[in-house]
């Protein structure tokens, strides 16, 4: 190594091209075993499969602390976190796809053995070992993908699926495929609660202008497991609500907005445990207070901006007379302002 005199001032380090083929000699016993540990890891190109590969070092390591599949007894996961589906990691913020440096699951996992911010603690199963780690970043890196990435594992929607059979389904871990398949068509899919991470909730947000009966279709992939569906402001048409009548454990349903007519809500018959109905702004009438009736378990039916007429709701009060049926908007609680705002998100 030697000394140049900088045109800047002062002086800096030359590496000779002697001690940089001497350093390379030196190094190569720990440099071409390091490369051989990548390629282990994945092969160019290769992507890390989720289910193979990345939920069986969460399970070992993390899931006792990191559970949503505990008993109502039970406390909940360790600081609102859950790792043990991808809902819940998804919900708990610890992720940025294709950024693993600044995804809060790798930064935590790769800290030094001393740090008392690394997970899982020593004392607890920690720290992962470098291949685990090396798995964990180029998952993240490679974008998080919780599919197979094939696309194979939705399937086909079966031809004579209907509302009996999907309840006969039992309600598993959601297909991440089938997941990952709503969300590309622009839908929103989260969990219902960190501790029910097997209920989902699917919405259109800032898709729904484009969203139609054939990406509404596409749901049913995920058909046990959804009990909750915001259609508001869609193109969902009265045939595109057949598909929603076989969401058997269907408890809300969010219609506003939209040009569902009285021919719509028949195909909802079949959904025993209807709650909460929104149906605000559509072309219903009375004709659908007899379908409506015969929810025993609806406690909230919202139809101001419709054609349900007042003498209409009284009688499906007899039949519902525990439900909070509502025809027009609340002016003392405000509960109900800005409804014609586009902008305005608010609950059913």
């Amino acid at each position: 190594m030697r000394k140049h005199h900088s045109l800047y001032g002062g002086t800096r380090d030359i590496v000779s091209p002697f001690f940089c083929t001497k350093i390379l000699f030196m190094s190569s016993k720990f440099f071409f075993p390091a490369l051989w540990f990548l390629s282990v890891v994945a092969a160019p190109g290769q992507e890390i499969d989720y289910k193979k590969q990345i939920a069986p070092i969460l399970s070992s390591k993390c899931n006792s602390c990191h559970t949503a599949k505990k008993k109502e007894t039970d406390k909940k996961p360790k600081a609102g976190l859950a790792l043990d589906t991808p809902g819940g990691i998804r919900a708990g913020g610890v992720l940025e796809p294709g950024d693993a440096s600044s995804s809060e699951l790798y930064v935590r996992v790769s800290l030094p053995k001393t740090d008392d911010e690394l997970m899982p603690p020593t004392d607890d199963g920690g720290p992962l070992s470098a291949k685990e780690i090396a798995l964990i970043k180029k998952w993240i890196d490679d974008g998080a993908r919780f599919s197979s990435g094939s696309g194979q594992g939705i399937g086909s929607i079966p031809a004579d699926l209907d509302v009996a059979k999907v309840m006969a389904m039992p309600m598993r871990e959601p297909n991440a495929d089938g997941v990952v398949h709503l969300e590309g068509l622009g839908a929103t899919v989260s969990q219902l609660a960190v501790n029910l991470p097997q209920q989902l909730v699917v919405e259109w947000i800032s898709t729904y202008h484009k969203t139609t009966d054939k990406e509404i279709e596409q749901i049913l992939h995920i058909a046990p497991n959804v009990v909750e569906v915001d259609l508001s402001r869609t193109k969902v048409t009265d045939d595109g609500l057949k598909h929603i009548g076989k969401l058997a454990r269907l408890t809300h349903l969010n219609l506003s907005r939209t040009q569902i007519t009285d021919k719509g809500i028949a195909h909802l018959s079949g959904l025993r445990y209807l709650e909460n109905l929104n149906l605000y702004g559509t072309e219903v009438t009375d004709a659908i207070l007899p379908v409506l009736a015969k929810h025993r378990k609806l406690k909230a039916v919202y139809a101001w901006k419709t054609k349900i007429t007042p003498d209409g709701l009284s009688q499906l009060r007899k039949a519902l007379p525990d439900a909070k049926l509502v025809l027009e908007t609340d002016a003392k609680s405000n509960r109900y302002d800005n409804l014609d705002n586009p902008d305005n998100k608010f609950d059913f």
